[in-house]
């Protein structure tokens, strides 16, 4: 399984482990829901805040790797795992060659149909 699924997974799975321990406290102590529910958002929030936290930097969608030192080629960056992954890299121009097309401005009163 690729890293980024697994980290997908695994906030999915903290979070319904969480909604159900909600569900359950209410239930059983007859806890009021509302402030059950404002301390399950601030626990959520706090376990996705720092799941994410590792995608702050450039890393591979495949292994984990910091890739940010890497160069960016046509397709993207390619990890030493095989994986291709980040368009570009920061500070790089977003092609590698010029779209422009410079015959697009003669003059169409020139041509003929």
């Amino acid at each position: 399984m690729v890293w980024m699924q697994k980290l997908r997974l695994r906030v999915f799975a903290l979070l319904a482990g969480l909604a159900l321990l909600v569900v359950t406290v209410v239930g059983v102590f007859a806890v009021p829901v509302l402030p059950a529910i404002g301390v399950a958002v601030t626990i959520a929030l706090t376990m996705v805040n720092s799941m994410a936290s590792r995608l702050e930097h450039m890393t591979c969608t495949g292994c984990g790797k910091d890739i940010a030192q890497l160069p960016a080629g046509t397709h993207g960056i390619i990890c030493e795992c095989g994986a291709i992954n980040h368009p570009f890299n920061t500070g790089e121009p977003a092609y590698a060659f010029d779209l422009s097309d410079e015959d697009s401005d003669e003059d169409e009163g020139t041509k003929t149909a």
